[in-house]
């Protein structure tokens, strides 16, 4: 689909972009052409009206080079001597002048085209003498040759380089797209895959338990356990696979003004029971009155997913840490934590979705993947960000987020 689209637009945008170019040159080279024909024509009626008494055979040579001026006395039926002969005259055409001279004389038309090299024009002058100016058109059209070269030049080179450059540009402006399509069917493919683990189990177990109808339910309680963990795992991924969806789709977001200090208190307040029963050691450091523009319900949950995930993938004692600042016009939240080594490429994974580190500790701790993606999808619905980083063997969290001023206090 994609290659079709990728050929489509860039067929449109050649087809579309050639047809005005192929327009144009015509355009240019027949306006070209037609001015040439107007030079020729013009040169025609000058010689015609040349002064034979005031001027002389040498300037009627180099000032119309492309032409034979005769005057013919139709009652002798001959020309009357001196030819004007323009310099670029040929000898062939003198002869086809002599050839043709009486059949123009006694014409009934002051102008013609002979032949393809033969076209005059002519004026009595006195009695039964006429002139005649006698033209070669191929003069005029071989210095249209440049121009005829010159136009079809352009226009191959136009049509090629613009096909070339279309081409560059249709990939240019289809990459987005593909990256979106790979990541949608990729997002697809993981969701199933995920979703098809619990559904499994779920099924496998409610098997047993209706292959033993005469069985109690306490007898049973270890597979119905297992069906309700598991039911609750995959309602936790279909929640956050909609919560992803919808921000794909520009979901707008209440925001007003908040306190991203209260916000983060309460999580705190909630997860140190948990980190107290894992023998994680936590400690926090909470600026007060910090106020961002967001929701917070949205900032519960980010901050809530990163302390989750240090108390899920930190090594031994944890050694977690909160910190809560601020910096310049920015609120920086930083939580870190011991943890196993972490490459770099990693690092780059980290926020992908359904990326995981190790997939047997994800899948002991019930994680989905999809914690850190949805943590950097809330830090840009707030105009923030989010990053990562592995150092020293110690996994750092930092999420900045722009502060809103108290216009009040700041008076």
């Amino acid at each position: 689909m994609i290659n079709n689209l990728r050929k489509k637009l860039a067929l449109t945008s050649i087809v579309a972009t050639n047809i005005v170019l192929i327009v144009a040159i015509i355009v240019i080279f027949f306006t070209g052409f037609s001015r040439i024909v107007g030079i020729r024509e013009s040169n025609m009626q000058r010689a015609l009206e040349y002064s034979l008494q005031e001027g002389s055979q040498k300037d009627f040579e180099r000032n119309f080079p492309d032409v034979v001026l005769v005057v013919y006395d139709k009652s002798a039926g001959e020309i009357v001597k001196p030819l004007y002969i323009g310099e670029n005259i040929e000898k062939e055409f003198i002869e086809m002048i002599f050839a043709k001279i009486r059949e123009v004389a006694f014409s009934g038309n002051e102008q013609d085209n002979l032949s393809v090299k033969l076209q005059y024009k002519k004026q009595n002058i006195e009695g039964n003498r006429i002139k005649i100016v006698f033209c070669d058109p191929t003069n005029y059209q071989s210095g249209s040759l440049p121009l005829i070269l010159y136009a079809g030049g352009v226009l191959i080179v136009g049509l090629l380089s613009h096909t070339v450059i279309s081409m560059m540009l249709a990939q240019s402006a289809i990459a987005p797209i593909e990256e979106s399509w790979k990541k949608q069917r990729q997002f697809v493919a993981d969701a199933s895959h995920e979703l098809k683990t619990p559904l499994s189990v779920i099924m496998a177990n409610m098997e047993i338990i209706s292959s033993h109808p005469d069985e109690t339910v306490k007898s049973q309680q270890k597979w119905i356990d297992n069906t309700q963990a598991e039911a609750k795992r995959m309602a936790s991924l279909v929640q956050d696979l909609l919560f992803l969806a919808k921000s794909d789709d520009g979901l707008k977001v209440a925001m007003e003004q908040t306190s991203f200090t209260d916000c983060v208190e309460s999580c705190v307040l909630t997860q140190e029971a948990i980190f107290y029963e894992n023998k994680k050691f936590f400690s926090s450091n909470v600026a007060k009155d910090i106020s961002v523009l967001g929701n917070v319900g949205q900032l519960k949950q980010l901050v809530t997913i990163l302390l989750d995930n240090a108390n899920k993938y930190s090594t031994g004692d944890g050694n977690i840490q909160l910190d809560l600042v601020t910096i310049g016009k920015n609120a920086v939240l930083t939580i870190s934590n011991d943890a196993n080594e972490v490459s770099q490429e990693q690092v780059r994974h980290l926020f992908d979705r359904f990326y995981t580190l190790d997939a047997s500790r994800n899948k002991t701790h019930g994680g989905n993947g999809l914690g850190l993606s949805i943590a950097e999808n809330i830090a840009k619905t707030h105009k923030g960000a989010i990053t990562a980083e592995y150092k020293n063997g110690r996994m750092t969290f930092k999420v900045v987020l722009p502060i809103l001023r108290n216009k009040k206090a700041s008076k």
